[in-house]
């Protein structure tokens, strides 16, 4: 009996969670911190930073797959303290969809 409820109970979490979760949306605020292919966003009202990661294009890794180019490029040009709305799914992870800069951030004085 106790084995019927957890096997019940595990396969039950899952789903529930999934089923919780955004699909996709849009955040505006600040960009906190980012990587070669990350970004991780503040949004207003938050009090902590996002990670989003461009999608994953091309299949796998050995049929030549990796991040989008074109987002990892967007990423790169990105300036720690800009403000930019971003837009996101979620596939496995948040997935950056399409960035835009509000706000680029100040230069050092």
């Amino acid at each position: 009996m106790l084995l019927r409820v957890l096997a019940v109970a595990v396969l039950a979490c899952p789903v529930a969670v999934a089923e919780g979760e955004k699909k996709s949306g849009a955040v505006v605020g600040v960009v906190a911190a980012k990587g070669d292919a990350w970004v991780e966003v503040k949004a207003d009202g938050e009090e902590k930073a996002r990670r989003y990661v461009p999608n994953w294009v091309g299949g796998a890794p050995k049929d030549g797959g990796g991040p989008d180019k074109d987002m990892v490029k967007a990423i790169k040009d990105l300036k720690v303290g800009s403000r930019v709305r971003l837009e996101w799914k979620y596939e496995e992870r948040p997935r950056v969809v399409k960035i835009e800069i509000i706000k680029a951030a100040e230069k050092d004085k």
